[in-house]
């Protein structure tokens, strides 16, 4: 979750990762380990944090590997502006994610399958049931989302841009900017957008569908939000209270859900401040892992 505030910017995310397991010709599903870090300084001492979801990572490189040269290459030529930092991440990310043997496989996986026809038992040579469910996995398993954010001197306004990179992209995405005095939500939005909004992008989507709505989609929208909890702009302590409480509700909801355990483990909260650099409000130390569980 990123907060965009005039005082400066607040990142959160959990520490669940989902490793795709394989039997046999299809996809058995996820397996999930809770230790791991979505969320980076850009180098030391920096102005710049990125924020992760979706893929953990690729197959021969790490997202921490991949930010550090981001990070050494700053150092070697300089960037003038958060927006020229934010377009070459997507230049280095598009280049080290179409080249990953690991994940080149797996898009012609996905090539192949979406190559064929939606399942249809009365059609030998569609997708199967268990190819839909492959196909699907895939698609979602091979998301790559970031978010980076901060402020770059002497410009010290906050700004923050969300980029995605995702299975059939012909080229490296553009960064989209996240205006200030605004929040957004990735991974896993659905329960916080319907405590908060009311109503998630699926529900809605399944009204519209439904052929029951005689409205227009811009009336529905106007509808709903008349619905929703809305807040003033929050100073930033109150901002990093907000992120976290959106981060700990999401990940008790799917805890006593019968939905996968897909968001879960610490929180960790970061804030960079338009008079200081990034600094960690909750950072999880390298013997998390160790102690989890471990008796007093």
């Amino acid at each position: 979750m990123c907060y965009m505030s005039p005082e400066g910017v607040v990142l959160g995310a959990d520490s669940t990762s989902s490793a795709l397991i394989s039997s046999g010709p299809g996809t058995a599903g996820f397996h999930y380990l809770n230790h791991n870090q979505k969320l980076f300084e850009l180098g030391d001492d920096s102005t710049v944090g990125v924020l992760t979801w979706g893929l953990a990572g690729l197959s021969t490189t790490s997202h921490r590997t991949l930010l550090a040269l981001l990070a050494d290459d700053i150092k070697l030529k300089p960037p003038k502006t958060l927006d020229e930092i934010a377009s070459r991440w997507c230049s280095q990310f598009w280049t080290a994610y179409q080249s990953d043997p690991g994940i080149k496989m797996l898009l012609g996986t996905v090539q192949i399958l979406e190559g064929k026809p939606a399942y249809d038992p009365a059609n030998p040579s569609s997708r199967t049931k268990d190819e839909e469910q492959q196909l699907a996995n895939l698609k979602s398993s091979l998301v790559a989302g970031f978010c980076l954010a901060g402020y770059w001197s002497p410009d010290r306004t906050p700004k923050a841009f969300e980029i995605v990179f995702a299975p059939g992209m012909q080229s490296a995405p553009t960064p989209r900017p996240i205006p200030i005095a605004s929040y957004a939500f990735w991974g896993v939005p659905n329960m916080i957008k319907r405590l908060m909004f009311g109503v998630d992008d699926n529900i809605k989507g399944m009204i519209l569908q439904s052929g029951k709505w005689a409205g227009t989609d811009a009336e529905l929208t106007d509808l709903l939000a008349q619905f929703q909890l809305g807040h003033p702009l929050l100073p930033i302590r109150d901002a990093i209270d907000f992120v976290h409480s959106c981060i700990y509700s999401t990940i008790k909801a799917m805890k006593f859900s019968i939905l996968f355990q897909v968001c879960g483990g610490p929180i960790e909260i970061a804030v960079i401040t338009t008079d200081r650099r990034f600094r960690w409000v909750r950072h999880k130390q390298w013997d998390a892992a160790i102690i989890e569980g471990a008796s007093s």
